[in-house]
């Protein structure tokens, strides 16, 4: 194609003439608006040629335009068209490494989790482990310790406080063993036996509720410091008993503390202020020692 000439004049019989865009030609022809025998004015040869001939030598279109009679625009078109698919082609293949690397971040996150959380589940467990060791060895240090009695015997000690709230102990006072079903049968016969003669004073009912005790399993007298001991004959439920009257005024108190031998930690059964009968009902009266 000449680089001066971008129209072209075409005519079936050179009189009747047109002038076209050379780049229209080939769709021209494709449509059949033109012939291939019609004539045109070639400006490089200056002479008519056939119209077919003339498309098939002009430089710029490619063989395949040629065969095909697509118009260049349409090849342009062609042309372009893979290069945006290719762009588009090319961003899903982004998105999807993309997706991938999430996907393949979010499981190798999760299974580090998991990895974590088999950890401190080991751990947790080999806690409660050590825990229930420990537990078992301070029991048994606590069974094997000062504080604890041995299992065929009862010990406690006396205190009370003095007037100034200062904690004082309890020697020499007789400390008696029953067993917690005799204590209990005593008591209720003594209520029974309550009569308006007794009286709401606390020192005489506690002077009603010490009148025929059953004889005691053991009885055993306070040392110096208020502590006492006792021989268990059995496993059981125990009643101790004493009594305490005060020199100054008279009054009379009583104690009747209960437990349990069987206890697993034995500890001593201890006699103060805290558990001394208070109301003179029998259920009220015996109070827990440990």
């Amino acid at each position: 194609m000449s680089k001066k000439q971008s129209r072209v004049r075409v005519s079936p019989d050179r009189k009747t003439i047109s002038e076209y865009a050379i780049l229209q030609l080939p769709s021209l022809l494709e449509t059949g608006h033109l012939k291939p025998g019609d004539e045109c004015y070639d400006a490089d040869t200056d002479s008519w040629v056939p119209l077919g001939e003339y498309v098939k030598n002009i430089a710029g279109f490619s063989k395949s335009a040629r065969s095909s009679g697509r118009s260049p625009a349409a090849l342009e078109e062609q042309k372009s068209a893979p290069a945006g698919h290719g762009s588009a082609q090319i961003f899903l293949w982004l998105l999807v490494i993309l997706a991938c690397a999430v996907a393949g971040g979010a499981g190798f996150f999760a299974w580090t989790q998991r990895e974590e959380m088999d950890s401190l589940r080991s751990r947790l467990a080999a806690s409660e482990e050590a825990k229930a060791g420990f537990k078992k060895q301070c029991d048994e240090a606590l069974l094997m310790g000062p504080g604890v009695v041995p299992n065929d015997r009862v010990r406690g000690r006396g205190i009370l406080r003095d007037a100034t709230g200062a904690r004082s102990p309890l020697p020499g006072i007789s400390v008696r063993l029953f067993s917690r079903t005799a204590i209990q049968a005593h008591l209720e016969a003594r209520h029974l036996a309550l009569t308006p003669e007794t009286g709401t004073d606390p020192s005489q009912l506690a002077v009603h509720y010490m009148e025929d005790l059953p004889q005691p399993i053991e009885t055993t007298t306070t040392d110096a410091d208020g502590r006492f001991e006792i021989k268990v004959p059995e496993p059981g439920d125990y009643v101790v008993q004493t009594s305490l009257k005060s020199l100054g005024t008279g009054e009379m108190r009583l104690w009747f503390v209960s437990f349990d031998s069987r206890d697993q930690l034995n500890t001593p059964v201890d006699i103060n202020d805290s558990n001394a009968a208070r109301q003179f009902i029998p259920l009220l009266m015996l109070v827990d020692g440990r």
